[in-house]
């Protein structure tokens, strides 16, 4: 598989959270772990695949170890991999403990709305 990527809108409002709890295994999130949304994928992303590096808006680069752990769309199924063209939540585990700052700065969401600010895991 090619290196894969995938644009990352924000972080789920927490209100919503119950809705995923089946789909992403979010009843119990560990510090190392959030639940994202995700644009429109241009890859077919397995559920495991580990992402090595966060790339800002502005093209900087910095390391990371993302694991895609969970999948789900709008309508709360669980799903086994990112689809090709799909918009979706996902649930991350950052491996190397804490959530970098950039991450935690994303927007809270409570859907694919308009957004300003993202990232790319790739």
């Amino acid at each position: 598989m090619q290196d894969a990527r995938v644009k990352i809108i924000g972080k789920l409002k927490e209100d919503l959270k119950a809705n995923f709890i089946e789909a992403l295994d979010c009843n119990n999130l560990n510090n190392n772990e959030l639940i994202l949304l995700c644009d429109y994928s241009e890859f077919v992303i397995p559920i495991g695949y580990c992402f090595t590096e966060i790339i800002r808006q502005n093209g900087s680069v910095f390391s990371a170890k993302i694991i895609l752990r969970n999948v789900s769309q709008q309508l709360f199924f669980p799903l086994e991999e990112i689809p090709h063209g799909w918009k979706t939540v996902c649930k991350y585990e950052f491996v190397e403990g804490a959530i970098p700052n950039e991450v935690q700065e994303l927007p809270i969401l409570g859907g694919w709305t308009h957004f300003d600010r993202y990232l790319i895991f790739k």
